[in-house]
């Protein structure tokens, strides 16, 4: 081990499409935007192919492409309205698209092609999607057309905290569709949170994400264990004493209240371990947490391993299980030292890691 490894564990991956698969009895399409939430577009789609999974959700075409390119079969679904020059792109991959704007769906029936869309409603979250006042107006222009009109869909906007406000959401996007014939069309408004309650069981796909690398997030209690899918280990690559009263790192953020042997790790903020971890964050060294000491850099973070018998070379765990399997460092905990979300955490691990398969 030079820098470190992520470490992506197949099984719990499948326990956790399984899981999902078996409580939504839905129709999984699995989110794999932003290199499948840092543990790599190309294992996730590969792996989620073996578990029977055929749709694949994409923030951009470049990333359908890349689904694609490892699973010809699979269908993907674009999940904002791209820029008119992709065109050609998406036709050629065979990709499907999300609309919700008039122009643009006007830009694709004087193309003449027979794209498959999927028509957006905004029940809430007010970001993307059509007014719930012009669905049917831009619906009767769609099956007007040489479009084919796949499916229909919403994004929740508090799903992982108001079971409340997601039922107001689904109210209005029934109450939206009512008029329409949609027996033979994909409906699909569960995400990643909603998928664990399972409100609604009319609507026969579901769109997961977070929830598939094992991170479990709504806003109700259940019974249903996810396991995370990624682990990232290091190795302690030097030594030092220093005495009462210095500091160490950027800022001399923190004077050490006794004499101290601080650990130095080489992964940092550019491998995506976030850089306001201090001082609240900590790594298991041995089975036991030590506490980062000095501001996360670059490429290295210090930690107190003053109570912990440690040599060079001896693992780190900055995320995932002690080696007893006593102690644990969650995606949660980071994000909770950083005052962000888990989501935050996971996209922004670098692809300078490199990531290794476990089962």
């Amino acid at each position: 081990m030079d820098r470190g490894y992520i470490y992506l564990n197949k099984k719990s991956f499948l326990h956790n499409l399984e899981v999902l698969k078996n409580l939504s009895r839905k129709e999984l399409c699995l989110v794999v935007k932003a290199n499948a939430y840092g543990h790599g577009l190309e294992w996730a789609v590969k792996n989620a192919k073996e578990s029977g999974t055929k749709w694949f959700a994409v923030a951009s075409v470049d990333e359908g492409i890349q689904v694609k390119k490892v699973y010809e079969e699979s269908r993907v679904l674009l999940l904002a309205e791209p820029s008119k020059i992709q065109l050609e792109n998406i036709k050629e991959n065979d990709i499907d698209l999300t609309v919700y704007n008039e122009s643009f769906i006007d830009t694709l029936i004087e193309t003449g092609d027979e794209y498959s869309v999927h028509l957006k409603i905004d029940t809430g979250m007010h970001r993307l999607g059509c007014p719930p006042e012009k669905f049917y107006d831009l619906y009767k222009k769609i099956v007007d057309s040489d479009l084919n009109l796949l499916g229909i869909c919403t994004h929740f906007p508090m799903a992982d905290t108001d079971e409340t406000e997601t039922k107001k959401s689904i109210e209005l996007f029934e109450k939206t569709i009512s008029d329409i014939d949609s027996t033979n069309m994909l409906l699909h408004v569960d995400n990643s949170a909603s998928t664990l309650y399972n409100l609604d069981n009319s609507f026969n796909m579901a769109r997961v994400g977070i929830a598939a690398y094992g991170v479990q997030i709504t806003a109700v209690e259940n019974e249903n264990e996810l396991i995370p899918t990624m682990e990232i280990k290091t190795r302690i690559s030097n030594l030092q004493v220093r005495k009462k009263g210095e500091a160490v790192s950027y800022g001399k953020a923190q004077r050490l209240s006794r004499d101290s042997i601080i650990a130095t790790a080489p992964i940092g903020y550019g491998d995506g371990y976030p850089w306001n971890s201090f001082p609240d964050g900590k790594v298991i060294v041995n089975n036991q947490f030590c506490n980062l000491i000095g501001r996360v850099t670059m490429d290295q973070i210090l930690f107190d391993v003053t109570d912990a018998n440690v040599q060079i070379d001896d693992e780190v765990t900055v995320l995932g299980n002690s080696m007893d399997g006593k102690l644990n460092i969650s995606v949660s905990d980071i994000a909770q030292w950083n005052e962000t979300i888990e989501w935050e955490i996971l996209t922004n691990m670098s692809k300078r890691l490199e990531r290794v398969e476990v089962e």
